[in-house]
């Protein structure tokens, strides 16, 4: 059984550097690991291209999480793997993740189980569990997905850019009729994601971050929602108010986000931010 790990990178590289010690430190090694690089400018790909045990894909231009695991996957599936392991640059895979992970998928070989994934902590000694649980949807972090999963499915949609991409490929795996299980066994630290900071107004707090990147945490949950309609009436009324909520606390996002709100609403895709140039046309 063929196990590829897929990193998708942009502009961390000190982060990519722990995650890649980490997966060449596994118990069990991926048969390949496949870094997409969106185009970064710290010094990531000159760091890539010394690394003899990995193969790197560096793309013209950053289209995203979305499109960077859209990119990996296919890669990694052309390349004849069974199952994909992706995961994001900061996260750090405990030392036997990945042996726990194809011990769970082993015994389950004959299963419509269509992906297995890694449990996410942000402790620093968390201990593994045997137990399993089922899951509705998953995060690209940990994500491993079987090869019949990907030529049923498709790819992950690259239009999303960032966030809600992982939840939109997720629907569509289970309306396909495969199911997900989380490994309790198979740790992965993600504290940065799992810790994220605050901003605060009283009498309410918001994630910290860039104002540009709210844009597609009010587009995309709308338009990753649109096939099911009590769920996105109900992610359409949250929104709808929380986008006070969000502009009271922090002013500067407040275009982005009744853009981002908008957008969802008339189902606008595609990469409309630029992080590079954060304006709005």
């Amino acid at each position: 059984m063929k196990i590829a790990a897929v990193v998708v990178t942009y502009n961390r590289i000190n982060w990519l550097k722990k995650n890649i010690d980490a997966l060449l430190s596994q118990t069990r090694i991926p048969d390949e690991i496949i870094v997409v690089d969106n185009a970064s400018t710290d010094g990531t790909y000159d760091f890539l291209k010394n690394l003899s045990k990995v193969k790197f894909k560096r793309l013209e231009e950053n289209i995203g999480g979305a499109g960077g695991f859209a990119c990996g996957l296919k890669c990694a599936i052309d390349d004849g793997s069974d199952w994909v392991w992706m995961m994001d640059d900061d996260a750090i895979p405990y030392k036997n993740a990945l042996e726990a992970l194809e011990y769970t998928i082993l015994k389950n070989q004959n299963s419509n189980i269509g992906v297995f994934l890694s449990k996410l902590t942000d402790e620093d000694n968390t201990k593994p569990s045997n137990k399993t649980s089922s899951a509705v949807t998953g995060t690209f972090v940990g994500f491993a997905v079987k090869k019949e999963v990907v030529e049923k499915v498709g790819l992950p949609d690259s239009e999303f850019f960032i966030y809600a991409d992982d939840y939109d490929y997720s629907m569509r795996i289970k309306k396909a009729g495969f199911k997900m299980i989380r490994v309790h066994s198979s740790l992965i630290a993600h504290k940065d994601w799992i810790r994220q900071k605050r901003i605060f107004r009283f009498p309410f707090s918001k994630p910290n971050v860039p104002p540009w990147k709210t844009y597609y945490l009010f587009r995309n949950p709308i338009l990753a929602t649109k096939n099911f309609k009590i769920v996105n009436l109900g992610v359409k009324l949250y929104l709808s108010i929380d986008r006070y909520i969000w502009s009271y606390v922090s002013p500067e996002s407040k275009p982005y986000i009744f853009r981002g709100f908008k957008d969802g609403l008339h189902d606008v895709k595609g990469k409309k931010i630029d992080p590079k140039k954060p304006l709005l046309s």
